[in-house]
């Protein structure tokens, strides 16, 4: 049988609105929450003789406030995952990990945050660089860049006994987020030995 124009035309139109239908009634895919996890290989007891460390909130950057995971793409570009994110703020969570990792250190009497009754006698400023996937290198990397103060607070104004400047690479398999994730957590374990090490023979 020979179909018409117009009968081919109607039989074609329940398929054309159902491609054309609102986007809003598609399903969304799974927002996944991911947390940093960076530990020290060895964890050490406190030194009952070492000094009191304060650690300064962790300030972000601007751009590094972001909670989606974030991939640098070639040519300046930055995208930040929507369905994808930190299970809290970056600054929030580098902060937890580097209070633990110090404070498994061996080096210090206490590990304290900012607010504490304890007298530190040393404090730790902290600037967070960024947190991602690196697409504009060859492998994929994934980035932790962290800008370290360590100052004395036995005088006044206090004194600056270590600076440092740090950015660690990573090579990764993919831009996956859970790829990145894990090369983050390698990446600011690096990190943080180079922060450690910035006390020794200071301390």
């Amino acid at each position: 049988m020979t179909m018409t124009p117009r009968r081919t035309l109607l039989l074609a139109a329940p398929a054309l609105l159902a491609a054309c239908a609102n986007p809003l009634t598609q399903p969304f895919p799974d927002k996944r929450l991911y947390v940093l996890d960076a530990r020290r290989p060895q964890r050490l007891p406190a030194n009952p003789r070492g000094r009191v460390l304060v650690l300064r909130s962790v300030t972000p950057a601007s751009g590094a406030e972001l909670r989606g995971i974030v991939t640098r793409l070639p040519g300046g570009q930055q995208r930040a995952d929507f369905w994808n994110e930190f299970f809290a703020a970056p600054a929030s969570l580098v902060q937890d990990q580097l209070r633990q990792w110090l404070a498994d250190s061996g080096l210090f009497a206490a590990v304290v945050d900012q607010g504490t009754r304890t007298r530190p006698d040393l404090a730790l400023e902290t600037v967070l660089g960024g947190l991602f996937g690196d697409a504009t290198e060859t492998p994929a990397v994934a980035r932790a860049q962290i800008q370290s103060l360590v100052l004395g607070l036995d005088r006044t104004p206090p004194r600056v006994i270590a600076q440092g400047d740090h950015d660690r690479r990573v090579a990764i398999a993919s831009l996956a987020p859970e790829a990145i994730v894990a090369g983050l957590n390698v990446a600011l374990a690096a990190v943080f030995a180079d922060i450690e090490a910035s006390f020794r023979g200071r301390v």
